[in-house]
């Protein structure tokens, strides 16, 4: 006789099934415990819900095991590689980015390399590897971390990918716009720099005391809007990857020499006694030596700035290791407090200095300086205490071969008279220059427009001719190519002075330098003389 037990009538019907199998499986000697069963079903649950979760999420995920091998990726993995998620598992991971740009795919090889190579140096988030690749028209950050059990084992690695082109192109649009305002504000500030140092040097009549000071107020106020437009740019250009170095071999003793006697003045003034301690034995280094000349300059002026009469500056080049050389820029000033040094080279964050009310700077010269070091390959650091001085040191990379030479330019006034050729389209720019132009005894033509002025180059005899790169009919681009191209013009030198910041192509096409407005007359003056000579 079979046993069939009475089951409670308040039971619901799966209720009443549910407990008449677990009688039936007692019955038959399988008893399974009750709590047993129901932690089968929440791991089941919980795997659903991660496998959901999993598909569900914006970013990608890409788990890859210990032997290269895709474990997983879910949909968004799956949509920004154009792979397919079902049978993707099973290949070599590297497959997977073969839809980026070669440079990209070459990068994010690498980066997995190095984490197969050694997890163990990537176990802390913050040693995890992020970086930058493109597939298409779309822009993926990406995230490797190693995958590593309680005990250490190596399982794999996670990617994980997020789409960021639309904060690329909204980080774009900002360096656009901050590009194009710059670059329409150099036209007035040329002309606001141009007239007030005519004005200053009395070529529109005497001045008297008051007159005098007021021009030179506005003529420091336009310095300080150009120093300003200067460091936005340099920031908008290194940000979009925009701004190249022209590396070369530079004679790094001349060229803290020459900071020296640039800074000189001002120090004098002070009453700051200024040093110089290079290492003689180090004699070039590698870098872009104008670059490198903002850099040195930049510590050296903040040095003498911040330090109060009588103290003391120094300029100072080493060799602490066999490939690198250290400059040291210290100052006996006043000290930077420890919870200010932690940003001093961030952005439009200024630190509590004593003298800070009575210094215009843009806050941008320590951040673009470190900049600029870490894209020469070098490091930017500093040491300070308040009361006592600081010390800015940064590194570059030494160079071993022939040190370069840059040949050097003597400014000197036209034994003869010459006719210069004006093409401007900013008719306040044009008459800037050209009454400079005739006060120093030259012949001045000018145009606002390409056409004519390539109709004045065959028809006068023309010296030497002053090139604005955006003009109303035709590119400054355009009219260059065609001098250079005509037999009858290819050897009248070009100055290129323009808004737009030089790229090469201009020196390309046979232009003997690039000028950027807002300038200084006398600049445009001595190199209209060297072109002039050395013609």
């Amino acid at each position: 006789m079979s046993f069939r037990p009475t089951l409670p009538s308040h039971l619901t019907r799966g209720e009443r099934i549910m407990t008449k199998a677990n009688h039936t499986q007692e019955a038959n000697g399988q008893a399974q415990p009750v709590a047993q069963r129901a932690d089968v079903a929440q791991r089941a649950d919980v795997a659903q819900i991660e496998r959901i979760a999993l598909a569900s999420i914006a970013d990608g995920v890409v788990v890859s095991g210990a032997d290269g091998q895709v474990v997983l990726l879910n949909q968004a993995a799956a949509r920004m590689l154009r792979a397919d998620p079902k049978t993707a598992p099973g290949c070599p991971a590297h497959t997977l980015f073969e839809s980026c740009s070669a440079r990209y795919h070459l990068t994010m090889m690498d980066a997995m390399d190095q984490l197969y190579a050694d997890p163990y140096t990537h176990e802390q988030s913050e040693k995890s590897i992020e970086l930058i690749i493109e597939t298409g028209a779309r822009v993926i950050q990406a995230h490797l971390s190693p995958l590593l059990t309680e005990v250490g084992q190596f399982l794999g690695v996670v990617t994980l990918l997020r789409d960021i082109t639309r904060e690329v192109e909204a980080e774009q649009a900002k360096n656009d716009f901050v590009l194009n305002v710059s670059q329409e504000l150099r036209a007035p500030l040329t002309a606001i720099k141009g007239y007030g140092e005519m004005l200053l040097q009395q070529t529109a009549g005497q001045l008297d005391e008051q007159q005098e000071k007021f021009l030179r107020i506005i003529h420091n106020g336009a310095d300080r809007l150009v120093a300003l437009i200067n460091d936005l740019l340099d920031i908008s250009r290194i940000d979009s990857g925009q701004l190249e170095l022209d590396i070369q071999s530079v004679q790094i003793n001349a060229l803290i020499r020459d900071v020296a006697d640039l800074i000189r003045p001002q120090c004098d003034r002070k009453g700051l006694h200024l040093t110089i301690e290079v290492e003689p034995k180090v004699e070039s280094v590698l870098g872009d030596k104008n670059r490198l000349t903002q850099v040195i300059a930049n510590l050296a002026g903040n040095a003498c700035r911040y330090t109060p009469e009588g103290g003391q500056i120094t300029l100072s080049l080493s060799r602490p290791k066999p490939d690198e050389v250290q400059i040291d820029i210290t100052d006996t000033g006043t000290g930077i407090a420890p919870e200010d040094q932690t940003h001093i080279f961030q952005r439009f964050r200024q630190v509590d200095v004593p003298t800070a009310a009575e210094i215009h700077t843009t806050d941008l010269g320590l951040p673009i300086a470190k900049m600029l070091v870490e894209m020469h390959g070098g490091r930017m650091w500093m040491e300070s205490e308040v009361g006592q001085g600081s010390i800015f040191s940064f590194t570059l990379p030494l160079h071993t071969g022939a040190p370069g030479t840059v040949p050097g330019t003597k400014a000197e006034h036209p034994q003869a008279k010459h006719t210069v050729l004006v093409i401007e389209d900013d008719t306040d720019v044009a008459q800037l220059i050209a009454l400079q132009l005739r006060q120093e005894g030259f012949s001045v033509l000018t145009t606002e427009r390409g056409k004519e002025a390539l109709q004045l180059a065959h028809a006068q005899h023309i010296d030497l001719i002053t090139l604005d790169m955006m003009l109303p009919d035709i590119t400054g681009m355009e009219v260059l190519r065609r001098l250079k191209t005509d037999r009858e013009t290819a050897d009248i030198p070009v100055i290129i002075v323009s808004v737009l910041q030089p790229d090469g192509s201009g020196i390309g096409w046979g232009a003997v330098e690039h000028i950027t407005k807002p300038f200084a007359l006398e600049k445009l003056m001595k190199s209209i003389r060297h072109a002039l000579k050395a013609a």
